[in-house]
């Protein structure tokens, strides 16, 4: 200890910078920073913050919510599964949504001030061991755990938690998977980055999709960020993952995002009734079957309850004909738009529409009516995403900073110089267009990186190097 603070005041010395004895703690055993405790083990919440939440009252307007999710949200790093456990009080703050402090609510109140009591400890980060990002994901959620080895033992540095949107959603696990990677190892790149670390899975098939061929754009991106990480896969099973039960116990957010869609009042047995009496494609059929002329149309009959015109709809498998008849409602033309809003109202694609249809409903060319009244639809037009295959990214100077994205050329063969040079080796700040050009004696891949070291030394590491992908910027000595 002694040795370390002598090195901090001869930095601060050589530097002429001053310390404020009344506002210095030397020699402690714990110390309380930035509303923590830490101490050489770990760091938790200070008495006087977890003193402040759990004493806080029962929220009973938004302004109130807003305030204790804005005490919360400072600890959600040393929550585990915060997200999940703070959204019923997070949809009182939703736009348009009413103000009902629910049992639901409550309970999530009395979780949060029970585990600020319980004392939340992580322990400290040690850089000079290894690293281990376990990740999962389901329908409704992927996260992330960063741990260490401790005694055998895996112990958490922080925890990470994000609820997918609907669109989201709709990827298929696999890629679920790799977007829980792709999350956990940008919310955690500041321990990560220039590091060896292992990226712990229960996806088997995983390592099969960390190619850039014939990937979706979106994928693309994720595999390209990825590839700036030294990292290894390591399959894991699901029972043993313990990120799974971050997101498998957010399935249940996603019941209450089911919506019950009743029948319009135009599909009621009377309006079809009448609908049937009064087309004359159907009024056809009817009039036979009570003349008991039913010769060319035996599959169709009166049903004596409802009085309406039914089918009789046998597979097409032969064995099956008279095992499995189906009896449905012939729906006459001026009805069939009715039927398939009805069907379409949640947005299905054209199969599960068409399966919702013809469970009940029956009508001449059916599937490809439902098939062109999906395909038209102005909502689902709208709200289809298509994506488009990919091999590179597109990078957007917003998201950058100077020296994080260079390009690097090669210029000649050109006269040679004074000192023997042949070439220029040109490098280009894709932020700030800050150009460097290097002269070189030849362009050979030890000097290319010799000539980037130097550039390097002066402006740090970038983040992504474009180059034209010449065989001397693709040898084994640049990788």
């Amino acid at each position: 200890m002694k040795c370390l603070l002598q090195q901090v005041f001869e930095r601060l010395e050589k530097f002429n910078l001053t310390l404020d004895p009344a506002k210095m703690q030397i020699c402690e055993n714990r110390i309380t920073y930035l509303g923590f405790e830490l101490d050489k083990s770990g760091y938790s919440p200070s008495e006087e913050n977890v003193r402040k939440v759990t004493k806080f009252p029962v929220p009973k307007n938004v302004k109130k919510v807003q305030s204790y999710l804005g005490m919360l949200n400072y600890f959600r790093h040393l929550i585990f599964n915060f997200e999940q456990l703070a959204q019923p009080i997070v949809n009182l703050t939703k736009k348009n949504s009413e103000f009902i402090w629910d049992q639901k609510c409550q309970d999530a109140f009395n979780k949060f001030q029970d585990m600020m009591l319980t004392k939340l400890t992580l322990k400290n980060i040690k850089h000079n061991e290894k690293m281990y990002l376990i990740t999962d994901a389901s329908k409704v959620a992927v996260s992330g755990i960063l741990m260490q080895k401790s005694n055998g033992k895996f112990v958490p540095i922080e925890f990470y938690s994000k609820q997918l949107n609907p669109a989201e959603m709709r990827y298929p696990s696999i890629r679920r998977e790799l977007y829980a990677i792709f999350l956990s190892v940008k919310h955690f790149s500041e321990h990560l980055y220039g590091r060896e670390f292992s990226i712990l899975t229960d996806a088997k098939p995983l390592s099969h999709h960390f190619h850039l061929d014939k990937q979706p754009d979106i994928v693309a991106r994720w595999l390209l960020y990825l590839q700036s990480f030294s990292y290894s896969i390591e399959h894991i099973p699901g029972f043993s993952n313990p990120a799974d039960f971050l997101t498998r116990v957010q399935e249940e957010t996603h019941v209450n995002n089911l919506k019950i869609f009743s029948i319009p009042n135009g599909m009621n047995y009377d309006n079809i009734k009448s609908h049937q009496q009064n087309d004359k494609e159907t009024k056809e059929i009817i009039d036979k079957i009570n003349d008991n002329n039913n010769v060319t149309c035996k599959d169709y009959y009166m049903d004596n309850n409802s009085g309406l015109l039914m089918i009789k709809i046998k597979p097409r498998i032969k064995h099956l004909r008279n095992k499995h008849i189906e009896n449905k409602i012939v729906i006459p033309k001026s009805l069939v738009k009715t039927c398939l809003e009805s069907a379409h109202g949640p947005h299905f694609h054209t199969t599960r529409t068409f399966h919702v249809v013809k469970k009940n409903y029956y009508w001449k060319n059916y599937f490809l009516d439902t098939k062109n009244f999906c395909e038209n639809c102005h909502e689902c037009i709208k709200n289809k995403s298509k994506p488009t295959n990919t091999q590179f990214e597109m990078i957007s100077k917003s998201h950058l900073a100077p020296g994080q994205f260079i390009a690097i050329d090669i210029v000649g063969k050109l006269p040679r110089s004074y000192n023997g040079k042949f070439f220029i080796l040109t490098i280009i700040d894709h932020y700030s267009r800050f150009l460097e050009a290097i002269p070189l004696p030849n362009i050979t891949s030890s000097t290319i990186i010799k000539a980037l070291n130097q550039y390097f030394a002066r402006f740090g590491i970038p983040k992504i190097i474009l180059t034209d992908n010449g065989t001397n910027l693709r040898s084994n000595e640049i990788d």
